[in-house]
């Protein structure tokens, strides 16, 4: 009801009522620490265009090389990059995906959906506890242990 109201609701995951599979059919997952700036860029502006955002936020080199930073990218065939998320850990219980993009070569891989869940698995092996998704939006809502954010008293 809020959120229909035009009053912003942010969202995550609590991992601990999770239970994914750290595979995403068809696509390869790597963490990566080297990676090629341009090529993750490239992917980023085919995702601004194929959504058609009237605006964007540009991403700098330093987010990803932060050292609190993970870049998750995602490949078809083990070398075509396809997909990238870069998640931000605040700390060893919350983490927070900063930025999902892909190219959308393949739609019925519905990678953006996917991808949470390898991340949910991946994270919750980790130890922590919850993951940020930023504002609520419906297709997040499918994720198990989704919630909105508690207000702070």
């Amino acid at each position: 009801m809020l959120h229909q109201l035009g009053i912003d609701m942010y969202s995550r995951i609590n991992l601990n009522a999770t239970n994914y599979t750290s595979s995403i059919p068809f696509i390869d997952t790597n963490l990566v620490r080297n990676f090629d700036f341009d090529e993750l860029q490239q992917v980023y502006r085919s995702y601004c265009i194929y959504k058609d955002f009237a605006s964007v936020m540009p991403l700098f080199i330093e987010e990803y090389m932060y050292p609190q930073s993970d870049v998750h990218c995602y490949f078809e065939s083990r070398v075509n990059l396809v997909g990238f998320t870069l998640m931000f850990k605040y700390n060893a219980r919350n983490v927070a995906a900063a930025q999902f993009a892909w190219n959308y070569h393949k739609p019925w891989i519905r990678l953006g959906i996917k991808s949470l869940e390898y991340l949910c698995c991946y994270y919750k092996d980790q130890g922590f506890d919850y993951m940020y998704l930023g504002g609520d939006e419906p297709y997040k809502r499918q994720l198990q242990g989704y919630e909105i954010c508690p207000p702070m008293y």
